[in-house]
C-alpha cells in the first residue's frame, strides 16, 4: 500500500513539470475517429505521448503513441501526434512526457459516428487584436460543450511571432478547468500571409489549405476552403470532388473566411468566389449554409440563390425553397465595422462581436448568433444540456428572431 501511495504521489508531482502548451485538438477529417493533437515544445525533449479512455497514468501508461511530426513557427516548436483508430462519441484522456515530467491531464470527445446524434459547433474567426473582447469569446467556448470549433482566419493582425503568442496563450481559456479542449477546424484568412504558416500551426492536410471534414456517419460533412488563393483550377476541382462524393450525405456545410457578398461596403465584392463556388454549392440540395469572416460585422442571409433576373439584387434573389443562408462575417476581437451594406436579401445585420452557434440533427439545422461579451454572466452547460440556451445567453436578431431554422430541401 505505501509503494502505491509514492508511486501515486510521484505521478502527480511530475504532472506539473512537463514544459508545454498551448494543447489543441484539430479535426482534419473523419471527426469520429482520428484527431490530430498539437502543443509547443517550449524546453526539454519529448519523451512520451499517452492517450487512453481512462487516465493513462492509472493504465501503467501502456497506450504510448509515437509523435508524426514536428516544425518550428512563429516562436513554437510543435510536435504533432496523429491518431486515425479512436472510438467515434468517446472521451479520450492524455498526457505529454518530457524530459522535465508529465503534463497536466488533458481530454477531448471524439464526434459521434451515428447520424441519431445531434451536434452542435461554434462558428467565427477575425480575433485578430482586441485581446479583452476575444478572450471573452474564448471563455464561451467551454460553457457550451460543442463538438468543435470552426474558426475562419485572420486569428491576428500581424502574422509576427509576438501576436500568434499572444493569441496561443488567449486560446488557453479555451480549455475547461478540468483540461477538457474543444477540437477544431481552422481555415485561412488575409491576415495569415501564407498557407504555411496556418498548415504548421495547426496540422491542416492540404498544403493549400482546402480539405473536408465529416461528423456523424453520413449526417455531416463539412468543406473548409482557401478564399486566399486561386479558386479554379485544383481548389474548384478539389471542391466539386469534395460535394459529389457527399451528396447522399443528409447535410454539407461549406466554411471560408471572405463573404461572396460582404455587408460592408470597404469590402469589395468576391467575385471569383461567386464565379467558382456558388454553382457548385448550389448544385447540392443538401448544402444549406456558408459560414463567412472577414467584414469584421454581422450578418445572415435569407435563403437566397444566384440570379440576374428582375428583383435580384448582386447576383442572388432570395429563394426560401431553395436558397442557401449565409451567415458570419467576423467578429471574435477584430475592430468593428458597420454593417452598411444591406441588401434586399439580407435577414438581420449589425456591428456586434458575436460567433455563430450551431446545431445539426437529421430534422434540421439551427443557427443562432451569440453576443458574448457577458460572457462572465452565462453559466456553463453540462453535456446533456448542451443543447439548451443558458439562463443569461444574449442572442442577435433585432428584427427576424434569434432563431434561423434551415430544414431539408426537398
Amino acid at each position: 500500500m505505501k509503494i502505491k501511495i509514492v508511486v501515486v504521489f510521484i505521478i502527480l508531482a511530475t504532472r506539473i513539470n512537463a514544459n508545454v502548451r498551448f494543447v489543441r485538438v484539430v479535426f482534419n477529417g473523419n471527426a469520429a475517429t482520428e484527431a490530430t493533437i498539437i502543443w509547443d515544445q517550449v524546453e526539454g525533449e519529448f519523451n512520451g505521448f499517452y492517450m487512453d479512455t481512462v487516465d493513462p497514468s492509472a493504465n501503467r501508461f501502456v497506450n504510448r503513441y509515437p509523435l508524426s511530426s514536428s516544425n518550428k513557427m512563429r516562436g513554437m516548436k510543435n510536435m504533432i501526434v496523429r491518431i486515425n483508430d479512436l472510438i467515434p462519441n468517446t472521451i479520450y484522456y492524455f498526457l505529454i512526457r518530457d524530459s522535465k515530467g508529465l503534463s497536466k491531464l488533458y481530454h477531448f470527445r471524439t464526434a459521434p459516428n451515428r447520424p441519431d446524434i445531434p451536434l452542435s459547433f461554434i462558428g467565427g474567426g477575425d480575433s485578430r487584436d482586441n485581446r479583452p473582447v476575444r478572450i471573452k469569446a474564448n471563455k464561451l467556448v467551454p460553457k457550451l460543450q460543442v463538438n468543435a470549433v470552426l474558426f475562419n482566419g485572420d486569428f491576428i493582425g500581424l502574422d509576427v511571432e509576438k501576436q500568434w503568442l499572444e493569441w496561443f496563450i488567449d486560446w488557453e481559456n479555451t480549455i475547461a478547468a478540468d483540461g477538457r479542449i474543444t477540437p477544431m477546424m481552422v481555415t485561412r484568412g488575409n491576415h495569415e500571409l501564407s498557407n504555411k504558416v496556418v498548415y504548421k500551426l495547426f496540422d491542416v492536410p492540404n498544403r493549400r489549405l482546402y480539405y473536408s471534414t465529416t461528423f456523424g456517419g453520413d449526417l455531416l460533412h463539412i468543406v473548409s476552403l482557401n478564399s486566399e488563393i486561386l479558386k479554379i483550377g485544383r481548389q474548384k476541382l478539389f471542391l466539386r470532388i469534395a460535394l459529389a462524393k457527399h451528396k447522399d450525405y443528409k447535410w454539407q456545410i461549406a466554411q471560408y473566411h471572405r463573404p461572396v457578398r460582404a455587408h460592408v461596403k470597404e469590402k469589395k465584392e468576391m467575385e471569383t468566389q461567386y464565379k467558382n463556388f456558388v454553382p457548385l454549392f448550389e448544385k447540392y440540395k443538401n448544402l444549406p449554409l456558408c459560414l463567412e469572416n472577414d467584414s469584421h460585422t454581422c450578418k445572415v442571409t435569407w435563403p437566397i440563390v444566384s440570379s440576374k433576373a428582375e428583383g435580384s439584387s448582386e447576383g442572388f434573389i432570395r429563394d426560401d425553397k431553395n436558397g442557401i443562408v449565409y451567415a458570419g462575417e467576423g467578429c471574435w476581437g477584430a475592430p468593428l465595422r458597420a454593417a452598411d451594406d444591406q441588401k434586399p436579401w439580407t435577414r438581420d445585420a449589425g456591428a456586434v462581436n458575436q460567433f455563430n452557434w450551431i446545431f445539426v440533427s437529421q430534422e434540421k439545422i439551427e443557427l443562432r448568433t451569440v453576443l458574448y461579451e457577458n460572457e462572465a454572466e452565462i453559466p456553463s452547460l453540462n453535456y446533456r444540456e448542451r443543447f439548451s440556451v443558458p439562463v443569461g445567453m444574449k442572442l442577435f436578431g433585432p428584427n427576424n428572431g434569434t432563431l434561423v431554422e434551415i430544414l431539408p430541401k426537398k
